[in-house]
């Protein structure tokens, strides 16, 4: 009978778990919250917190994506669209122009914080 019980509640809170977003382990200067803020609404839960990887997305802090690498254009393009592969679903509708450009700040600045880019 217990069991019965718990199987309802335990299905409740695993949905509620993996739906809540990955909070940030780092703090950052104010001018790059914003952006954070909603690079942890949207992107962490597959990009990892502090966009350091995650399970089903890259870590976006390695030179591969840095400003040498992938332009502010073409990260907002796949933020936007989508990657060509189909692996990043596009966002179009769940962020405006401005929210882009403040997740790109914020990950450039955590790329420059870690010795990446220019």
């Amino acid at each position: 009978m217990k069991n019965l019980i718990l199987i309802p509640f335990i299905s409740v809170l695993s949905l509620f778990m993996t739906s809540c977003s990955v909070e940030p382990r780092k703090t950052v200067p104010g001018e790059y919250q914003a952006g954070q803020e909603t690079f942890h609404r949207e992107c962490a839960s597959c990009h990892g917190p502090d966009a350091m990887g995650g399970n089903r997305a890259p870590k976006l802090i390695q030179e591969i994506y840095s400003s040498n690498a992938y332009s502010d254009e073409k990260i907002s393009g796949i933020i936007l669209n989508g990657s060509s592969s189909g692996a990043m679903p596009s966002l179009k509708g769940k962020v405006s122009d401005e929210e882009i450009k403040e997740i790109i700040k914020y990950i450039r600045y955590s790329q420059q914080s870690a010795g990446l880019g220019s």
